[in-house]
């Protein structure tokens, strides 16, 4: 049976199972299998802890990380050193809006909990609802600190981005209240 999955094996180009099997974890080959699995037991706990979905836990941690890289260019862009002060307001409103993930989070589980309908079925609803909302809303402003930041980093005003971009959303309103009213008449 071995012989016969590695000869399977070798039709794709892997010499033996170890081979194989260090491609499918290839941090084993670098001796990172530690910093792996570690890294994962903790996004899978996090996950569970505060209900974050992978993919917007994803797209927070990218969000944070693109948030702090462009405000450390638009800082030197401005002439600001780099300073702790600074970095822990980034830290303190990260602490508030995962706080505000977790409570909603907790109010969810809670009507799990519970036995009756309204309870359980409309109550977990509308509290993944109200997550997946708290969720985005916390990548939209950090998306906004982004512009904001590479406005800065281009030289320009604070708000020309966001100036942009909510001029954009005023010309979108525009064309659907036009569409509305003439789908009316």
């Amino acid at each position: 049976m071995v012989r016969l999955f590695s000869k399977y094996l070798s039709t794709y180009g892997y010499e033996s199972i170890p081979d194989f099997l260090l491609s499918v974890a290839p941090s084993f080959k670098y001796g990172l299998q530690v910093p792996a699995i570690s890294l994962s037991a903790v996004a899978a706990f996090v996950t569970q802890w505060l209900g974050l979905s992978p993919f917007l836990a994803v797209a927070m941690l990218v969000a944070i990380a693109t948030e702090m890289r462009t405000g450390i260019r638009a800082s030197r862009r401005q002439g600001i050193p780099f300073e702790s002060f600074r970095f822990s307001r980034c830290i303190i409103k990260l602490g508030i809006w995962l706080a505000i993930i977790y409570i909603v989070h907790a109010f969810y589980k809670e009507c799990l909990l519970q036995e009756e309908f309204i309870y359980h079925t409309i109550g977990t609803f509308f509290f993944s609802v109200v997550k997946f909302f708290v969720m985005t809303w916390f990548c939209v402003e950090h998306l906004t600190s982004i512009l904001e930041n590479l406005a800065v980093i281009d030289g320009k005003p604070k708000d020309e981005l966001i100036n942009k971009v909510a001029d954009l959303w005023g010309e979108m309103t525009e064309h659907f209240k036009r569409k509305r009213h003439d789908t009316d008449q």
